[in-house]
């Protein structure tokens, strides 16, 4: 009985100091990817937009997350094509959770393009090691992200 009992105990103890517990993680699914590029939803409302780092060594993915509050997406959307068709001569500032997120549109040979930008601080044109680009973007780019 007495063995009985040091072998229950052992066990009971062992398993409360495991080292590896599974922990139960939120569906994903991609809505859409273009090369280099993806926005993916996780769970109900929060999405992630990934993009590669162009400007770093081996192209990291960075991305910058959102909660899908009053359309958050859609307004994203909206906004992105709007400045494809204006065309601003700054870029566009925008916050997602905690972190800068500069939108730089160009116009070259009459097609507009989208560089997503990404910074530590508020300056885009600190140009330094901390500085996130993507690839040139397209209006067409932008659509496939979203499934419009």
């Amino acid at each position: 009985m007495r063995k009985a009992f040091l072998l229950l105990l052992f066990v009971l103890t062992n398993s409360a100091f495991a080292q590896i517990e599974f922990i139960e993680t939120s569906q994903s699914e991609v809505v859409g990817k273009v090369s280099y590029v993806y926005l993916e939803k996780v769970g109900e409302n929060d999405y992630n937009f990934f993009f590669k780092n162009i400007n770093a060594i081996g192209h990291e993915y960075v991305n910058f997350s959102f909660k899908n509050v009053d359309n958050d997406v859609d307004k994203l959307y909206n906004g992105l094509m709007q400045g494809f068709q204006d065309v601003p001569r700054d870029p566009l500032k925008m916050k997602a959770n905690g972190q800068i997120v500069w939108l730089k549109y160009t116009r070259e040979d009459g097609e507009a393009f989208l560089q997503i930008q990404m910074t530590s601080g508020d300056n885009p044109v600190d140009v330094d090691e901390n500085v996130k680009f993507s690839r040139l973007l397209t209006a067409e780019d932008i659509t496939k992200l979203f499934k419009k």
